[in-house]
């Protein structure tokens, strides 16, 4: 059931940009009474949505449409949708440069699409920046556009906020609505208390709502997936060491470690590193960021360099197994599961790595497979189910963990395999399976007896190379 404001009124939102994080958004607000204009400059995209066709590939989402279509429009006609809003939200790509410092030519784009339509505005207009931008970039650059091409002055005749989100792809529907924390930085008072509004008659959990200023926001977005990704690369090298231990467990120690309200659970599991659209330029914008402020950033470099060596890593693992010329089934290819996302997927860079050093690859994904062939084009081979893809294989990795691969009839897949064929299970998803034809190697867990996973390797030149260096 909607929640209404303390006015008794439901807000007008507009939301430019209609990918997956803006079409959820637009879609969440709608679902909760709100109404929303949702505008793209992809005609294609603005038809579908005409035609109440769902775009996107999101859990939940075409349910969720479905039930709010009545509330929800979609339009390529920015001023006509700032016309009609209390709240204008920005979602639009920032691509990293060459630096790494984000590139806000889209942003830039809507802002001056916007500010004729602030001009001839009577009511106060709340415009929403969601996409993640470098710090400095609202108070600096944002608010003297506007102000330029509106000839209204910021704070007081429209408010500017910085309101990004933390979702991930694959639950965004479900982050969405259940945040724990919204982050809101804005020029005024007014504007902050209106957004603040616009998100307690959404959410349904009760988030800490985090009111602040725009510098203090922006900071904060960056810092935060700094923090999360910094957890990962700590157990993925803990991981690493568990691997040399004999009888260690990577899985019973973060279990522990995790129950301490002092580190937490989340992302505290050693596995993969991280990937896709935000984790890894996040940190290199955030060592941009720091080296602008004219700061040595150490921690942010030393997590990139830990997750860079993952694939080194599971690859010389591969390497001591199976000769190159070995048939090597790779299980997962988006960079983690739910989306058919590949990008900085580490399966995909695994991939290449076997490739390209000899190996005979066939790979296979829920969902992904398209998307990988677009990237790995002819050098693999792709198989249309799992099981078709252990055939005759000499190794087996487990790279991204789909439930699918959970439940796969292990007992009658592994009888595809080569004999004395080896598993490389990155999430321990099998640990528990007995296997018959196959060796198994979990990563994270040390050898029973003295037996430990290679930390060391032979390059091709004959020099011993660790997988931590990079």
């Amino acid at each position: 059931m909607p929640v209404k404001l303390e006015n008794g009124k439901f807000m007008n939102i507009s939301v430019i940009g209609l990918g997956k994080l803006g079409l959820c958004s637009a879609a969440c607000f709608a679902s909760r009474g709100h109404r929303v204009i949702g505008v793209d400059s992809d005609p294609q995209r603005v038809r579908r949505l005409q035609r109440h066709e769902c775009p996107i590939d999101e859990p939940d989402l075409e349910e969720m449409l479905a039930g709010c279509w009545d509330l929800l429009e979609a339009t390529d006609d920015v001023e006509e949708a700032v016309g009609h809003s209390d709240v204008t939200l920005i979602i639009v790509p920032t691509p990293s440069g060459a630096d790494g410092r984000f590139d806000n030519g889209c942003v830039g784009a809507v802002l001056t699409a916007i500010g004729p339509a602030l001009a001839r505005k009577e009511t106060f207009t709340v415009v929403d920046v969601v996409s993640t931008v470098m710090p400095g970039s609202c108070r600096e650059r944002f608010a003297p556009l506007l102000e330029t091409l509106s000839g209204r002055r910021c704070g007081r005749d429209f408010g500017l906020v910085y309101n990004p989100e933390f979702i991930a792809i694959g639950s965004v529907i479900r982050d969405f609505l259940n945040p724990d924390m919204v982050l809101i930085g804005a020029s005024d008072a007014r504007s902050a208390e209106i957004v603040r509004g616009l998100y307690e008659s959404t959410c349904l959990s009760d988030p800490h709502i985090a009111c602040m200023s725009l510098i203090n926001a922006e900071i904060a977005k960056l810092s935060l997936n700094c923090y999360v990704t910094m957890k990962i690369s700590f157990a993925n090298e803990l991981a690493s060491v568990c691997e040399q231990t004999a009888g260690a467990d990577i899985d019973v120690i973060t279990e522990a470690i995790g129950s301490d309200s002092r580190v937490g659970a989340k992302y505290l599991k050693g596995g993969l590193g991280f990937g896709g659209p935000c984790f890894p330029r996040d940190n290199i914008a955030f060592q941009a960021f720091a080296d602008e402020a004219g700061v040595a950033a150490r921690l942010s470099p030393s997590v990139v360099a830990v997750n860079l060596g993952v694939v080194d890593r599971l690859f010389g693992v591969l390497r001591d197994q199976v000769a190159a010329g070995g048939r090597v089934a790779v299980l997962g290819l988006s960079y983690k599961p739910r989306t058919h996302l590949v990008e900085e997927s580490q399966s995909v860079q695994l991939v290449r790595r076997l490739a390209a050093a000899g190996y005979r690859v066939v790979v296979h994904d829920p969902k992904a497979l398209e998307a990988a062939r677009e990237v790995l084009g002819e050098a693999v081979a792709y198989a249309a189910d799992a099981e078709a893809a252990l055939a005759r294989a000499d190794a087996v990795v487990l790279m991204t963990d789909w439930p699918q691969y959970r439940r796969l009839d292990w007992a009658r897949a592994e009888a595809g395999v080569n004999e004395g064929a080896v598993l490389l299970d990155c999430w321990r998803m099998l640990r528990e399976v007995q296997f018959g034809r196959i060796n198994y190697i979990g990563v994270g867990l040390g050898g029973a007896n003295s037996e430990r996973m290679p930390l060391k390797h032979e390059s091709a030149a004959g020099t011993d190379i660790c997988w931590m260096e990079s």
